[in-house]
């Protein structure tokens, strides 16, 4: 061995090994991976994979090549959501993003084995609009009653200034029978869900953004029934009214975080579309907006007016995150990210 390889050998085996990256920092990287789309970057393990909307993708495809910012972007200061939450080798966050010109968030979980990335699992929920050039809407995907709309996602601020430090029990259970009582069938079952809940007085839950409990001046769910205003309603009342009554509960995946005062649910949420109304205590019978045929003499060309309706019967899943803090007992705030997807369509899957 010559002088030289035997100098470098020696420096080598001096030299103190350099620590494992933690997951946060892993996650970092993966991020700023994605914004380059260039996967070199990452120490990645052996057999990683990388999966997007429940499909395994190669590296290169899906957000990698659409990414443009992500919250934290110095360039890109209107993107100021971010939440994280991490359990030993497992990291999960809920961050605005960019794709193109495409404005969302995307939740994903990343797993670290070994200092090194061994999974990405990827939830993009992107806004939803028209435009001369179809905007984002597809014709396979009914419209959700609150769709993704970039400029309404703000910041993560309101969460996290809304928790406390709460016993990971505690928020395991609350969540376990809040999703019972929101896709309960009847009213006595919902009732039975709600009784081991707290909920703050001044819960709030927004959806995609969008407020959807406390809107005094929200309009009625059927125009035939204009006292039942569920967006006016708490959280709590919003649950025991029975609006969530055409939803089923598909795939659930709770994890608690008792020193962060946060829960987080990957959610599948099935419309069969078997349920076209609902009885709400106090109100009677509800009809849900959705499509129910044409108007008879109606001229089929001319019926589409370019306007984007609700449509809660027609078969479809909503798959998405739900955040929950928590103060004490009680739920304080419920931000939920989700998508429309075909019937039966999970795009996380539960973890190992």
């Amino acid at each position: 061995m010559s002088a030289r390889l035997i100098a470098i050998a020696a420096l080598l085996l001096a030299a103190p090994l350099a620590a494992e990256e933690t997951p946060a920092e892993l996650a970092d990287r993966f991020e700023r991976a994605l914004v380059a789309g260039d996967a070199r970057m990452l120490p990645l393990a052996e057999g990683f994979r990388y999966v997007e909307n429940g499909a395994e993708l190669p590296r290169w495809e899906g957000m990698w090549r659409t990414t443009t910012a992500i919250a934290g972007d110095a360039g890109f200061p209107q993107l100021d959501y971010r939440v994280e939450l991490a359990d030993g080798d497992e990291i999960i966050r809920v961050v605005e993003v960019i794709e193109n010109t495409v404005h969302g968030v995307m939740a994903y979980r990343l797993r670290a084995r070994d200092g090194q990335i061994a999974s990405v699992e990827m939830l993009p929920i992107r806004e939803e609009f028209g435009g001369d050039r179809g905007g984002t809407l597809t014709l396979l995907q009914p419209m959700l009653p609150h769709t993704m709309d970039g400029a309404l996602v703000g910041s993560s601020a309101a969460l996290l200034g809304a928790r406390e430090r709460t016993s990971e029990a505690v928020i395991r259970n609350a969540m376990q029978f809040y999703f019972r009582a929101m896709t309960a069938d009847s009213p006595l079952l919902r009732t039975m869900a709600l009784a081991p809940i707290g909920f703050a007085r001044d819960c709030v839950r927004l959806d995609n953004g969008q407020p959807v409990t406390g809107v005094a001046d929200s309009g009625p769910l059927d125009p035939e029934v204009p006292a039942y205003r569920p967006y006016a309603l708490g959280c709590e009342q919003q649950l025991a009214s029975g609006f969530y009554s055409n939803l089923a509960l598909g795939e659930l995946e709770i994890r608690a975080f008792g020193d962060e005062g946060l829960g987080l649910a990957f959610v599948r949420l099935d419309q069969p579309g078997t349920t076209l109304a609902f009885d709400a205590p106090g109100h009677g019978s509800v009809t849900l907006p959705g499509p129910r045929g044409a108007a008879p003499g109606a001229d089929n060309a001319a019926q589409f007016d370019g306007r984007i309706l609700a449509n809660m019967i027609t078969p479809m899943s909503v798959n998405g995150v739900f955040l929950f803090a928590f103060s004490g007992t009680a739920i304080t705030r419920i931000e939920a990210f989700y998508r429309g997807a075909p019937l039966g369509w999970t795009a996380m899957a539960a973890a190992d």
